[in-house]
């Protein structure tokens, strides 16, 4: 009941919004399931649905998550293209689906991480860093920060915002250093200040489902990379070291600081350019563009 509320009452701001503008009939791009609920009363051209992660498992319940799969399943049904994230998502919608449906996985800017020079904004972090930049929030494995912390106190580095929920397991782990939000321009930066990259997140399906951006940000550097064993990665284990256990992933890091092998730096920044957000930005425009052709005639 709130969500078809609210869906009614952000239906109004768009169509309002959409009058000021003077766009008649758009087309419309939705994000998350229950976008369905604003959908079903704008009645737009054509509709895109960007799927980013299986909203499955964000469910805390059964009902939740029958409630979740029922706006999906609809959702997926009134879509003229979807476009998701990693090919497990695609293959899901697939089965959900008739209309078109495109894996494009997240990317890079690599001009961005390049590695001209800069002020080193962790100078009193002594090496070696271990370092992680992005969202701390519930799927990041705390008791296996609390190991690496413990292992290499002072220099283990996070990089980024705190989910509310989440800050006091995360400041009740000693050793850390925590440097808290940066603006992103700063982002390239503190990655050229690691020594080692980490990914430290929880192994479960909504994580194996995911395409981790960060991932992809830290190769673009050339640094080393350690990171839990996400099916999604598995193409990358050329170039990212991948852990199947805390303990495997205390090993790698420590070999890593031994030896960074220098002799992969291009091979992972070349990894990295083939997710160029430019060629990736083609792959949609393309896909839109033949779209709005076809509901135009």
């Amino acid at each position: 009941m709130i969500g078809a509320i609210n869906g009614y009452r952000f239906a109004g701001a768009v169509r309002r919004e959409a009058a000021r503008l003077g766009l008649a009939n758009p087309l419309v791009w939705c994000r998350l399931p229950a976008s369905i609920h604003t959908l079903e009363r704008l009645h737009p051209r054509a509709v895109v649905y960007d799927v980013t992660d299986d909203y499955d498992y964000y469910a805390t319940s059964d009902s939740e998550r029958a409630l979740t799969r029922e706006r999906e399943q609809r959702l997926a049904a009134g879509a003229d293209q979807i476009f998701t994230t990693s090919e497990e998502l695609r293959t899901k919608l697939c089965g959900l689906a008739s209309t078109p449906v495109t894996a494009v996985s997240n990317g890079v800017d690599g001009m961005f991480f390049d590695d001209s020079p800069k002020d080193d904004p962790l100078k009193d972090v002594p090496h070696p860093r271990i370092g992680f930049v992005g969202l701390v929030a519930s799927w990041m494995d705390f008791d296996l920060l609390a190991r690496l912390a413990a292992r290499w106190p002072k220099q283990v580095v996070i990089v980024g915002p705190v989910k509310p929920e989440v800050e006091q397991r995360l400041a009740a782990i000693p050793g850390l250093v925590r440097v808290g939000a940066v603006p992103h321009r700063e982002v390239p930066t503190y990655l050229r200040a690691f020594d080692v990259c980490i990914q430290p997140h929880l192994i479960n399906e909504l994580r194996h489902r995911s395409d981790p951006l960060k991932v992809i940000e830290y190769l673009a550097t050339g640094r080393p990379i350690v990171s839990v064993a996400l099916r999604s990665l598995e193409p990358l284990r050329p170039v990212v070291d991948l852990a199947a256990n805390a303990d495997d992933f205390i090993r790698l890091v420590a070999e890593r600081i031994a030896d960074p092998r220098p002799e992969l730096t291009l091979s992972r920044r070349a990894v990295a350019a083939t997710r160029n957000w430019d060629t990736l930005y083609l792959t949609v425009a393309d896909r839109v563009e033949r779209l709005w052709r076809q509901v135009a005639r």
